[in-house]
């Protein structure tokens, strides 16, 4: 059983990551398997501030940097961009600090740090950095977060029928929760959607949601990548990027919950 079809389409993507430093980047590496290697530990989004870049956590700078690639890219001011930030665990190494120090014997935690660990800190820097007055919504949702902050976004573009920026971002996890989470790479990606309103329109994403379970789809990944896609929460965006990349018509499921997923279609691709 499924839902009404929602369509969205896809206006701009920015990435940052293991091995890749922009879209243009990734997509050389989702089509042919191999680009230049990226040697930095982080990106350097120039929105920030300098004097607040130099405070801000991986976590967020990762965000940032993709969102404002696609911005750019899609020539849209980011001032009238309502956005969707979703992170699997959130800053980890973050979480860590601020428990060891509640469970210390002076409990004294850094106000830079305590101001650093909500979940929503990407979001703040982003609107904060950018102007920006509309809705910035926060997601987490572990392994799920990919698909929840994908049916949060096209619910809300249909919904005010504004263009609505997703930014996809996990840091690696601190070595306390590596039982729960292997992760070890960085990876961000953001995508703009925007309401389609014709079959003319390019890069059209259809989605429903269904009763049904799925697992997420099996990629053929250069190593990192791969890596990044079944460590990574985040990164689980990579199965709709490699559909831009490819120019592919190809349906696809992503798990939503136990028992639900969504169903993903692109339809005039021109990426």
């Amino acid at each position: 059983m499924s839902s009404g079809q929602m369509r969205c389409s896809v206006k701009a993507v920015g990435a940052w990551g293991q091995n890749y430093t922009s879209w243009v980047e990734l997509t050389e590496l989702l089509s042919k398997g191999s680009t230049a290697e990226n040697t930095s530990t982080s990106p350097k989004p120039e929105i920030i501030p300098a004097n607040e870049r130099r405070r801000a956590p991986l976590p967020v700078k990762l965000a940032v940097e993709s969102s404002w690639q696609a911005t750019q890219t899609a020539g849209i001011d980011p001032k009238e961009l309502a956005c969707v930030f979703v992170s699997g665990l959130g800053d980890t190494q973050l979480t860590d600090y601020m428990c060891k120090t509640l469970a210390s014997e002076n409990m004294q935690l850094s106000p830079t740090k305590f101001h650093n660990s909500v979940h929503n800190a990407a979001a703040g820097y982003w609107t904060i950095s950018t102007g920006c007055m509309k809705a910035a919504n926060s997601v987490a949702g572990f392994n799920e977060s990919v698909s929840l902050a994908l049916f949060e976004a096209f619910c809300q573009c249909i919904e005010e029928n504004a263009p609505v920026l997703i930014a996809f971002y996990d840091s690696p996890v601190s070595e306390i929760l590596k039982p729960l989470l292997k992760n070890d790479q960085s990876f961000s990606a953001a995508i703009i959607i925007e309401p389609s309103t014709s079959d003319d329109d390019n890069n059209i994403l259809e989605m429903s949601v269904t009763s049904v379970s799925s697992d997420w789809p099996k990629l053929q990944l250069e190593a990192n990548l791969h890596e990044s896609y079944e460590k990574n929460p985040s990164a689980r965006i990579l199965s709709v990027l490699k559909l831009l990349a490819d120019n592919s018509k190809d349906s696809i499921s992503l798990p939503l919950s136990a028992e639900t997923s969504i169903q993903l279609t692109l339809n005039n691709a021109n990426f």
